[in-house]
């Protein structure tokens, strides 16, 4: 056998040996980043699901006690309306969210994102759009901030 064959059968024998080795590594990566995409979209769903239930106790164990909702009016003039974790949790429990007859429940929770410890994911309702930032905190996805505004 040539040297130049032989040469390209190792550098193939390698090639060959290094993609082996990637897949090896890209399983366990691609299989964390699904765990994740499902835990953030358990907290989604569950963030809406306290919301329409009035369940603010479920609310608290979502949200960073730092979170902050954003609301952008539909009005270009106006002002962006901040509530923190306190008042979001009391507007939960006081029903603010609970659906009016004849309302139809959310239509689908996206995750947009994963980068590490932190995500980003869409919740579209019927009549809004919120924008979740959720981060790993202590090994559990919270809700850091929301922004929400009305569908036009």
């Amino acid at each position: 056998m040539s040297d130049a064959l032989r040469d390209t059968k190792g550098e193939t024998m390698k090639t060959v040996l290094m993609a082996l080795a990637g897949l090896s590594l890209a399983g366990p990566v691609q299989a964390g980043r699904n765990d994740d995409e499902a835990a953030i979209r358990q907290v989604a769903n569950d963030y809406l699901a306290s919301w329409s239930a009035g369940d603010g106790k479920k609310m608290t164990a979502l949200l960073h006690p730092k979170v902050v909702r954003r609301s952008l009016p539909a009005a270009p003039d106006a002002t962006l309306v901040d509530i923190n974790a306190g008042a979001l949790v009391a507007a939960t429990a006081a029903g603010d969210g609970k659906p009016v007859a004849g309302e139809k429940p959310p239509l689908a929770v996206n995750v947009l994102d994963v980068y590490g410890n932190a995500a980003v994911a869409k919740v579209t309702g019927s009549q809004w759009v919120e924008y979740l930032q959720l981060g790993r905190v202590q090994g559990s996805w919270k809700i850091i901030n929301v922004m929400y505004g009305a569908r036009q």
